[in-house]
């Protein structure tokens, strides 16, 4: 009865603890920017309500993404302030990566327009000049797909699920029938025709660390955008399908855009890497209803995919990185609508057509990126073991333990700074080769692995040498193993502000808790009391 009692005195003052915290001035509850400052409804954790993906979701995101013509969380690894450095460079590459799928979407558009009017489409004036970049027809494409696109900037991502599952079923079958049609037409395909280089040798081994860098550079991005997605999960099992979709997915896509590229190849005598330029070429040899109906269907299945990559790899991130930049003025909705208006100021078609070495810079946003990856893996599974204090993260403050020196994670940037210098100067041989050495140039070739492993291991030995706070020496809590926070999401009974549907958890692991402590203090009492007898 006693602890009972005991139980039941401390549990209800806890739970008006956290009810008190949880109120406004006015005394109403308010689940929105509960935190402080730095906090607003879409930075806080994700209620329940918006758990809505499931494990299919997350393998349909991860499946989709690659079907499309290119196939954040560092608030505790970086510092609260020196975080938003790179949610900042995260944000407007998005921006760029944004605009640049727009277009390569509006060209599925041209395309299908081309399938609908003819010579109507084709035969339209071109009222820009020849250094713009684009034609009046193709801006229009690019209006239009715009238009279509910019509604969905509306809807918040925990609702867009439905989205990447239909992708992930339509978008290999529209590639799939695209591959058999040009095989069947073709009567093969002729690969000789793509590659006119042959290596051997030492040639040979750079040239593969090369193309794995290519690779890990496509796959990169989306890896980084996981976490704007992942806090919608209902179990942190649910996420395990994303590697598989990732692995799948990758390979087949690259297989398929080589096969049609060659068997185009052998038809029409020419390689199309573009998807529609290859559409087109059919048009050019096949002007039939029934070639003019396949090409419609598959160019439409490709613009939608594309313009859903955009949300899953742009728009959101963008959204998630102006929310925590400017918690008191956006929203991720918000956030996606600036970034599809903006996809204008970007003016891509400048970008593509007059800016080669831009996109070769945008490329090595690799070197940029993979340290902070690195840093964030190391921190989280060998430093944290998983756990991450939730409250703290709010915190801008000196003596919170993300705050660090004013805000900055040192060993992080260290880390960072070090190994991107290792692998930078070879930005310069991408842009205009042979202005560097061939070593420079090698490190940048094998700049994934290079940054990647010296970036962690720079951060691991600094943060041994100057241990990171796990938890805040106010609670004095002791328990540093693997995700010891799991079952209350981040949060201690003691915390001044708790979510209302986690109250719950929050006191039933304390009452477990204490249960395990009085039931401990009471054997060792009769203990002591036979040891006096």
């Amino acid at each position: 009865m006693a602890l009972a009692q005991r139980l039941s005195r401390r549990g209800q003052s806890i739970l008006d603890t956290c009810k008190v915290g949880n109120k406004t001035d006015d005394g109403q509850h308010e689940e929105s920017g509960q935190f402080g400052r730095w906090s607003n409804r879409d930075l806080d954790p994700s209620p329940p309500a918006q758990r809505t993906w499931s494990a299919l979701s997350f393998f349909a995101f991860q499946f989709s993404i690659a079907f499309s013509p290119t196939t954040y969380n560092a608030g505790a690894s970086f510092g609260i302030y020196g975080s938003l450095v790179f949610v900042f460079i995260r944000g407007v590459v998005a921006i760029l990566y944004m605009s640049i799928q727009t277009l390569y979407a509006s060209n599925f558009v041209a395309v299908m327009l081309r399938c609908m009017f003819g010579h109507k489409w084709t035969d339209i004036p071109n009222h820009l000049p020849a250094n713009a970049g684009i034609t009046s027809a193709n801006l229009l494409a690019f209006g239009i797909l715009w238009i279509i696109q910019f509604p969905f900037a509306f809807i918040h991502p925990s609702k867009m699920t439905l989205v990447f599952k239909i992708k992930s079923v339509i978008a290999p079958i529209g590639l799939i029938v695209t591959m058999i049609w040009a095989l069947a037409s073709s009567h093969g395909a002729d690969f000789n025709g793509l590659s006119t280089k042959t290596a051997t040798g030492a040639a040979l081994g750079w040239s593969f660390m090369k193309a794995i860098n290519t690779i890990v550079s496509n796959v990169i991005p989306p890896l980084v955008n996981i976490s704007d997605l992942a806090r919608y999960v209902n179990k942190p099992r649910d996420t395990l399908p994303m590697p598989i979709g990732l692995v799948v997915s990758k390979p087949l896509v690259v297989i398929i855009g080589m096969v049609v590229t060659a068997a185009g190849y052998k038809q029409f005598g020419e390689a199309y890497w573009n998807l529609w330029d290859f559409y087109s070429s059919i048009l050019d040899n096949y002007w039939t209803p029934g070639a003019r109906t396949l090409v419609f269907l598959g160019a439409g299945i490709q613009a939608f995919a594309t313009f859903a990559t955009n949300f899953s790899s742009n728009s959101i991130p963008v959204g998630c990185d102006l929310t925590g930049l400017f918690p008191r003025y956006f929203t991720i909705v918000r956030g996606q609508v600036l970034c599809f208006i903006l996809a204008w100021v970007c003016v891509p078609w400048k970008l593509t057509y007059s800016a080669s070495s831009f996109i070769t810079f945008l490329g090595s946003y690799l070197c940029f990126i993979c340290p902070i990856v690195s840093c964030m893996i190391v921190d989280y599974w060998l430093i944290r073991k998983g756990n991450v204090h939730v409250p703290s993260l709010y915190k801008a403050q000196p003596g919170a333990i993300y705050y660090y020196t004013a805000g900055f994670n040192l060993r992080a940037f260290a880390a960072w700074a070090i190994s991107i210098a290792l692998v930078i100067p070879g930005v310069s041989g991408a842009l205009n080769p042979g202005s560097i050495g061939i070593a420079a140039v090698r490190m940048y070739n094998m700049g994934f692995l290079l940054s990647t492993i010296v970036a962690g291991l720079i951060y691991y030995v600094s943060c041994r040498i100057w241990p990171v706070p796990i938890y805040p020496p106010e609670l004095a809590k002791d328990d540093y193993s693997w995700e010891a926070m799991r079952y209350t999401e981040g949060f201690f009974p003691e915390d001044e502000v708790i979510p209302e549907y986690l109250r719950e958890k929050v006191l039933d692991g304390m009452q477990i808790h204490t249960f395990v402590d009085v039931k401990e203090t009471a054997s060792s009492q009769a203990g002591d009391e036979k040891t006096s007898v």
